[in-house]
């Protein structure tokens, strides 16, 4: 109990998503260390339709508003708006910087006026404060970038919203847009702990209905929360002991191990009321449970492990994490089934009528009956069927694409994904490429051809389609020389020498600004930071695009040394993870899961046989994803090895009954009906648990997490047809040969029944 006493903190920082000397975080982690915090809260206001335009008494009001409760903030070391904007100018030949309203809570009709002529020349405000028809205004909050840590982005969006409800500024016909790093890491955190609060207990009460119509007693239905419980408690326990804290990602583990535990028990269950309902007493069902069901789940719980494990190839640590510990958890509950389980359930006298009834003679009962002969009389459509979805799903499979984009990791009807698709629109975007560029000594920004050098760069990032105006220091100097030229157009360019730039930077710190350009260059002036807002757009377009800009800079730019970093190039990295990791871990999930079974089955050919309906449906899923032109992301990375773990379970339990009746004498037909009427119940009720379940989590928020569910559920209702219909189908097929035709088999059974009678 000691090992969880301490709460398991929720971690979805950067450093959380890669391995401690990945490159892209040490190139992050620097641009930290050179010109300090670099995450913002943007805040998007838009012009009421009463209003001109943003410069309205009101509007400026709000503004104001919003700035002073930012800058009160702790977690705020900087605010950027027009309530606060400061213009660089020439004052009777003295270079001044001013602000643009001095009162911006007492605003006049003339401030106004003012205030309008001064913007529309300020280049530094254009397009990044305000757009150039004035009517959408943001103000810009850098924000701590606190490492390893997410709880002071949920504090101040948290925060903000409740201001802003404080406020009732929607009462008074305005539309606030919230983006940016602190509103993603808020959104993941807040709607993943919503997620967790109620669809954990959603998918519990939907397997606790499943468990009473399937045993009807109430000892069916609550034992196998036992093996749950302790599972989830023992896995919760390691996670703890290693101080993993709960991410995106691992917020799936709970609704797995509820999902898989309830799988196990339900094969157990069944097996133990089989025994009783012949007779035994509970003592001998249980042993004969544990005899019959031994080796199949102690498979199952391998192959599902390896299936997880498989996950841990990739260089997302998050993900490594979700293996490690999902992983951990078949075996443990198949530790728990196999002792625990059956102990209890041999101290349970009573077999409730019902109970027994529904293993005589009810409608599932009657279904896996029918199935031998059913699958018999059309195997060679069936396999036939089989072969063309295999065909279908390799040619498919081979064109899938791994792409994501963070926007769709939430609802198109959220507001955080409307907001980021405003800012888009009207600036660019809300994220950043981070350009850190290296002069090679210090006080080396000041050089004139550096300088220049930097300035052709920027003009070539603020070209591309997809990027707005650059923030740098090259604007600054440049507005500083216009304003000592007598505020002069043709004077906004860069210094001339090295000492120009020096005495222009010494003026503008004279001049009393709130600025002091610490997050342009570095305190050696040595280091030029171009922040470039880019639009918001799949890992795929940003590929192209950072390979677009990186051959522009070898061919161009070969004397700058230029780093690119930021959050887009982090969710890049991520992507290209997820990439490498998928296909790598499904190939060795697979081979692992085959040799498994060749050791289970002790042959080549009834290991392959059970592969195929595990299998085809991960591939038939995948095949119609890529149809449809769905790429994978990070979730159905994560399905396809979960669920080709889960999905060969009940394919083990039918080939291992089949093969222990025809180790016992029966040819094929009885064999398959003894597997069909021991063991189909259990895949039934499994499957359909394993299907409803996963389908809770289409109510969940998160995209990736929906797509989860969606596709885990479709796998095992394929994987229900492949077990009943498609493996019999195999097995008439490849060892049918040799028996007499089923109606033989039948009308022989007759004619020994009548004689005995």
């Amino acid at each position: 109990m000691s090992i969880v006493s301490k709460p398991i903190p929720y971690d979805n920082s950067n450093e959380m998503y890669f391995l401690p000397n990945d490159p892209s975080l040490l190139a992050f982690n620097e641009l930290t260390d050179l010109f300090g915090d670099s995450e913002y809260l943007s805040i998007g206001v838009e012009a009421r339709d009463q209003d001109k335009d943003v410069f309205s008494q009101d509007t400026i009001h709000l503004i104001d508003s919003l700035t002073q409760m930012l800058e009160e903030h702790e977690v705020v070391t900087q605010v950027r708006s027009l309530s606060k904007y400061q213009y660089t100018h020439n004052d009777e030949g003295i270079l001044a910087t001013d602000d643009l309203f001095e009162e911006p809570d007492a605003v006049t009709q003339a401030d106004l006026l003012n205030a309008r002529d001064i913007m529309a020349g300020e280049t530094l405000a254009l397009n990044t404060l305000i757009t150039e028809d004035f009517q959408q205004a943001r103000v810009l909050a850098r924000t701590e970038y606190r490492a390893g840590d997410n709880s002071h982005k949920v504090k101040i969006v948290t925060d903000l919203i409740h201001f802003i409800e404080s406020q009732n500024f929607a009462e008074q016909g305005y539309q606030l847009r919230l983006a940016g790093n602190p509103v993603i890491g808020e959104r993941f955190e807040t709607l993943t702990r919503e997620d967790m609060a109620w669809i954990n207990p959603t998918m519990a009460l939907v397997m606790l209905v499943i468990l009473f119509i399937t045993f009807r007693s109430v000892t069916g239905t609550l034992i196998p929360w036992l093996v749950i419980g302790f599972s989830i408690v023992s896995i919760t326990g390691i996670q703890a002991y290693f101080a993993w804290p709960f991410t995106a990602v691992n917020s799936a583990l709970v609704p797995t191990l509820i999902i898989i535990g309830m799988g196990v028990s339900v094969h157990v269950l069944v097996e133990f009321y089989h025994f009783r309902s012949k007779g035994l007493v509970p003592k001998e069902a249980a042993y004969e449970a544990i005899v019959h069901l031994f080796q199949p789940v102690l498979f199952t719980a391998l192959t599902t492990s390896i299936g997880f494990a498989a996950l841990a190839i990739t260089e997302l640590l998050p993900v490594k994490q979700y293996a490690y510990l999902a992983a951990m958890g078949p075996l443990t509950i198949f530790l728990v089934a196999m002792t625990t389980l059956p102990a209890l359930l041999s101290f349970i006298p009573w077999l409730p009528k019902r109970t027994q009834t529904a293993f005589e003679n009810d409608l599932v009962g009657r279904i896996t009956q029918s199935i031998p002969e059913f699958t018999y009389r059309r195997r060679l459509p069936i396999v036939l069927f089989g072969a063309l979805a295999l065909l279908f799903s390799l040619f498919f499979v081979s064109k899938i694409t791994v792409d994501s984009n963070f926007i769709t990791y939430f609802k198109k009807d959220s507001w955080i994904t409307q907001d980021m698709h405003y800012f888009d629109e009207h600036f660019k975007g809300i994220s950043n490429l981070e350009i850190m560029i290296d002069s090679g000594i210090e006080d080396g920004v000041k050089d004139p051809a550096f300088l220049r050098r930097v300035e052709s760069l920027q003009e070539y990032l603020e070209g591309l389609p997809v990027a707005g105006d650059a923030n740098s220091l090259l604007d600054f100097l440049k507005q500083i020389r216009q304003a000592v030229s007598e505020d002069d157009p043709a004077f906004f360019i860069l210094p001339d020498s090295a000492q120009m730039t020096a005495q222009l930077l010494l003026l503008y710190e004279n001049s009393g600004p709130d600025e002091d350009l610490s997050d342009l260059k570095d305190f050696d002036q040595r280091h030029l930071r171009l922040t470039v807002p880019v639009i918001n757009m799949s890992a795929s377009q940003m590929t192209l695009l950072l390979t677009q800009i990186n051959t522009e800079l070898e061919a161009e730019y070969p004397d700058l040394r230029v780093e690119i970093t930021g959050p887009m190039v982090m969710y890049n990295v991520q992507d290209r993870y997820i990439n490498e990791g998928m296909f790598n871990s499904f190939s060795i999930a697979l081979i692992l899961i085959g040799l498994s079974f060749f050791v289970l089955f002790r042959s080549v050919k009834y290991g392959l046989i059970a592969l195929v309906p595990s299998v085809v449906p991960i591939l038939m899923a995948g095949g119609v994803v890529t149809l449809m032109g769905i790429s994978l992301d990070l979730g159905t990375m994560i399905v396809g090895a979960m669920t080709m773990g889960i999905a060969v379970d009940d394919a083990i339990h039918v080939v291992s009954r089949y093969l222990l009746a025809r180790s016992q004498g029966a040819n094929v037909n009885q064999a398959i009906g003894r597997a069909m009427n021991e063991s189909g119940r259990a895949v039934v009720f499994t499957s359909l648990i394993l299907v409803i379940g996963f389908s809770v989590m289409l109510l969940g928020s998160f995209i990736p997490y929906i797509n989860t569910g969606l596709f885990s559920a479709i796998i095992m209702g394929l994987a229900l047809v492949g077990d009943l219909i498609v493996l019999p189908a195999l097995l008439y097929m490849i060892d049918g040969k040799k028996d007499a035709p089923l109606s033989a088999q039948t009308s022989n059974a007759a004619s020994s029944n009548s004689m005995v009678k």
